[in-house]
């Protein structure tokens, strides 16, 4: 036990606790502090609580739909209490199974917060404890970001966190926010029956995903009930006795929102506030610590990963970062690759990513894109999901795929091919060659990229 590296990993998200079982699995003495509960932002108010709402979403959008498949449903009846419930259930069963895993690699939980003594000694400030390691690995996640305008410390702003621990569905809600977590929450609540209205400051809503894709799932929103204004700029909310009214200019124009509630989604920021790292001289900038490409941080010893490092802020890239920093602690040489990042929005339809945008592409030089829309897919039709679109992005010369981007039925599960394919560096004309299973939505993905290499053999 002596010449174990003894590795101290401050949270238990998806950040920390992969990480954790990595570091035990490679043979390290591991200390997991986590000052609330395992699985942090995704398990408990991210990821997994917001899927799990969308499903509920989804069932209701079958009922709807069921005529079309020869199903008659007279009518449903939502119980928004029994939704939350089965969220819940959903997200405690995960917690216990990280804790299990946990216990089962032998890593030790500390619940409480840290806050470092010394580049070594951490210490608990509930309990007085102190913690000593070789190593330690910053992954204390993020918070809800708030924007400074008037009125947002009103009773009815909610974060996202508190709208997953939300007790009743308001009959209105102003979404301010027109990113990842804002159209998601705006489509289970709509499919609830709440009336919702999304301001997005932007020109189009996502900010970041390919603007022709985006633009589709604007389209595909509004035709579910949101009501999205683009390009507003908010610049205060009053509360009333029985609503809120929020103040935004379009232009030179000055226009009103009014809601029961009001959900801010304007991103998540870096949380290390309680760690005191400027004891130990941790460099970081713009609310973020700062780490090499081995996610190392300015102090020998200490490494950071996931959202406290900001950048992009998923789940999976911080799970990939977590292990990237163990594996170097414990004697690999290993930089972190962001080639191949995907990205994945659960909406309906959803929306996957990976690699470069159009726009970004061509600022990098000559491109070639294969579109393949899923109205010509077999699957997608029997599906009743043909409202959908893949993109393929290769370079002119070489032919290497440098983006996928889909739009459609199970968009989130098909992009693991495409993450795959770039990261073993693939042609268009390779992910053209490679034989996809029929009928599957996914042979979208091959007939796109058939564009560019030879034609698509289901288009004209």
């Amino acid at each position: 036990m002596a010449d174990k590296t003894r590795i101290t990993i401050v949270g238990g998200g998806v950040g920390g606790y992969p990480a954790a079982i990595r570091a035990a699995r490679m043979g390290a003495e591991v200390t997991l502090i986590e000052k609330d509960a395992l699985g942090g932002t995704c398990l408990n108010w991210g990821c997994i609580p917001t899927k799990a709402l969308l499903q509920s979403a989804g069932v209701i959008r079958t009922m709807k739909e069921s005529d079309i498949f020869g199903v008659k449903c007279k009518g449903y009846e939502v119980d928004f209490g029994a939704v939350m419930a089965r969220k819940n259930t959903v997200v405690a069963q995960l917690t216990r199974g990280v804790g299990a895993l946990l216990k089962a690699k032998k890593v030790k939980v500390i619940q409480g917060t840290a806050t470092f003594v010394d580049a070594k000694t951490l210490q608990i400030r509930e309990t007085g404890e102190k913690v000593q390691g070789d190593a330690v690995l910053i992954a204390s996640g993020s918070v809800p970001g708030r924007i400074p305008i008037e009125g947002i410390d009103g009773p009815d702003v909610m974060d996202s966190n508190q709208v997953l621990a939300m007790k009743a569905l308001p009959k209105s809600v102003v979404v301010i926010g027109g990113g990842v977590i804002g159209v998601e929450f705006a489509q289970f609540l709509v499919a609830m029956g709440t009336e919702v209205t999304i301001l997005e400051m932007l020109p189009g809503l996502v900010p970041g995903v390919d603007r022709e894709i985006a633009s589709l799932l604007q389209k595909q929103m509004s035709a579910a009930g949101v009501k999205v204004v683009t390009g507003a700029a908010v610049k205060g909310i009053v509360h009333r006795k029985t609503e809120n009214v929020v103040t935004y200019t379009v232009g030179d124009k000055t226009e009103t929102a009014s809601a029961e509630k009001v959900i801010l989604t304007v991103g998540r920021k870096p949380d290390f506030s309680l760690l005191d790292v400027d004891r130990v001289g941790i460099r970081h900038e713009r609310g973020a610590i700062v780490v090499n490409e081995f996610m190392e941080t300015s102090v020998p010893g200490i490494w950071a990963a996931g959202d406290v490092v900001g950048g992009i802020m998923l789940a999976h890239l911080a799970s990939a970062e977590g292990e990237c920093a163990v594996r170097n602690i414990l004697g690999h040489r290993e930089a972190m690759n962001y080639r191949a990042v995907p990205s994945c929005i659960y909406t309906m339809p959803e929306v996957a990513s990976v690699g470069l945008t159009e726009e970004k592409a061509k600022e990098r030089g000559e491109i070639q894109v294969g579109r393949f829309p899923l109205r010509g897919n077999g699957k997608a039709l029997v599906l009743n999901e043909t409202e959908g679109l893949v993109k393929v992005i290769s370079d002119r010369k070489h032919g290497e795929v440098l983006g996928v981007h889909i739009i459609g039925p199970h968009a989130t599960d098909m992009i693991a091919e495409a993450v795959l394919g770039m990261t073993m560096e693939m042609t268009a004309e390779d992910l053209a060659n490679a034989i996809h299973p029929h009928p599957t939505v996914s042979e979208a993905i091959m007939e796109a990229a058939m564009v560019i290499a030879g034609g698509a053999i289901h288009m004209p």
